[in-house]
């Protein structure tokens, strides 16, 4: 399926591909997404000296993004089926690009953090509707062949942002890091405008607000709790309150789903089988593999090692690259092995790097780092393309939105669990000694079990017979191209 638009007095058409504009929207939105979770780490310190404030106020530049994109998550598939899922895809894009501007040209540190909330809500919600717009675009047989392309966000986002942020914090500005979206964005917003066939939406869906709220609540919970408890305490009275706030919340939602006929989110979609347990080895693998291998890492290195940002940084690079060895191999031999052989190979691969990152320390060597994370992205990679390429087998188009938010959620969630469990365990041990790589070297070891379990719920997943497309999916009739005049 392609679009047409007609420019200039030769009648000269362009041509965009439904499925490259697809594409093209999942990989750009996917990188700006991630890179802005973690890029303004790196600028903490010169954000400090710039708004004359503590780090504990300047953290809420990092923690309005996170907090904000969580509540916005949610109700990415009721803004999509109310208004329709290209129109809300465009204007979210379009926002999140004002919104970065907006950061880029902040006078003060509040102006930041407003601004912020705004590029965290447009983030919240492009993250799940370029996965539902990718998914809708490539049938069943062909997502393990274009899982190659599409995981390079994924695994590129958090290993280039400290590099990336080092070098234009010391070289250029901090406010440069929220100009770089403008360009992505705005090709993002003409490939798919160009690309997609305009839809309408379903009209007048109500809103199941009980569930809005709860979900919000308890998501912006978990992330919260999980990112402020290590420093606040686990037992001061905020984190008491909002923790209790939040397993509420969390039972609320479950009731309010479960007995609703007009679910948010569409918790029950879980109950289906290669869905619920791509995603439980999902959960488990990023707990282990972003909170650990990526959080991790780079902390060991600089705290223990003595190393700086963009040194830890370029170390982390090694991680992609063998992603992107192992997808080009495994998305060929995925009909052939299935996702469960290789999500349990990968994840057990990906434990057993992640054990000999527990034996480093200071004195290792740069090249040892290297050599282990290379390794670690070529286990990592197996078990990225099965999942990503089986987890939607058996959902039928119109709950793809509800399908993509519910993994985008969990996303969110587990590596927030995984930086919390990190940073509990090594806070602990800095309390006792400062020097030590005793701490970082035991939340290897979690994130080691982490990854394991992962590999183990992978068995649940079907084996080396090709996935049947879901009927719904198989009788979706292809629309005719849409020619719009220029």
């Amino acid at each position: 399926m392609t679009a047409e638009v007609t420019a200039g007095p030769t009648g000269r058409r362009f041509r965009v591909g439904a499925r490259a504009a697809a594409a093209t929207a999942y990989v750009t939105c996917m990188t700006l997404v991630s890179l802005d979770s973690h890029v303004v780490n790196i600028m903490l310190p010169t954000l400090t000296r710039e708004f004359d404030a503590s780090l504990a106020v300047v953290k809420w530049s990092v923690l309005s993004y996170v907090l904000s994109m969580a509540i916005a998550l949610p109700v990415a598939p009721w803004l999509s089926h109310r208004f329709g899922e290209r129109r809300v895809f465009l204007v979210s894009t379009l926002a999140f690009v004002l919104a970065s501007v907006a950061c880029g040209a902040a006078q003060t540190l509040d102006q930041l953090v407003v601004v912020r909330v705004l590029q965290g809500l447009g983030a919240g919600v492009i993250g799940p509707l370029s996965t539902a717009m990718l998914y809708r675009a490539y049938p069943q047989a062909e997502r393990a062949r274009i899982t190659r392309l599409l995981l390079m966000p994924i695994a590129l986002g958090p290993a280039l942002a400290p590099p990336l942020g080092g070098f234009v914090v010391e070289h250029l500005s901090w406010r440069v890091a929220f100009f770089i979206n403008v360009p992505l964005g705005l090709l993002t917003v003409a490939v798919v405008w160009l690309g997609l066939p305009a839809d309408r939406g379903a009209g007048r869906v109500p809103l199941n607000v009980a569930a809005f709220m709860t979900a919000g609540i308890s998501l912006t919970g978990v992330i919260y709790v999980l990112g402020e408890a290590p420093a606040l305490g686990w037992t001061d009275p905020v984190t008491v309150v909002v923790t209790l706030a939040t397993v509420v919340a969390l039972a609320v939602l479950l009731r309010v789903e479960r007995r609703t006929s007009n679910p948010l989110l569409g918790i029950s979609l879980l109950r289906e089988r290669v869905f619920g347990y791509s995603n439980l080895a999902t959960m488990l693998q990023t707990v282990g593999w972003l909170g650990g291998l990526y959080y991790v890492t780079p902390l060991l290195l600089q705290e223990v090692g003595g190393y700086s940002p963009v040194v830890a940084g370029l170390v982390l690079t090694c991680i992609p690259i063998g992603v992107v060895l192992s997808t080009q191999t495994v998305a060929r031999a995925y009909d052939r092995v299935g996702p469960r052989m290789l999500t349990l190979v990968g994840q057990l691969g990906l434990a057993v790097t992640l054990l000999v990152l527990a034996t480093f320390d200071g004195t290792t060597p740069l090249w040892a780092f290297c050599v282990t994370s290379f390794l670690a992205g070529l286990a990592n990679g197996m078990a990225m393309v099965s999942l990503q390429a089986s987890m939607f087998t058996h959902i039928g188009p119109d709950d793809l939105s509800r399908a993509a938010t519910l993994l985008n959620v969990n996303r969110q969630a587990s590596t927030a669990v995984g930086a919390g469990i990190a940073t509990a365990i090594i806070t602990s041990g800095l309390a006792t000694a400062a020097s030590s790589p005793l701490s970082y070297q035991m939340a290897f070891v979690v994130a080691a079990v982490a990854s394991a379990a992962a590999g183990l719920a992978g068995i649940a997943l079907p084996g080396p017979t090709r996935l049947p497309l879901p009927a719904a999916a198989a009788a979706e009739v292809v629309p005719e191209p849409v020619t719009r005049a220029g």
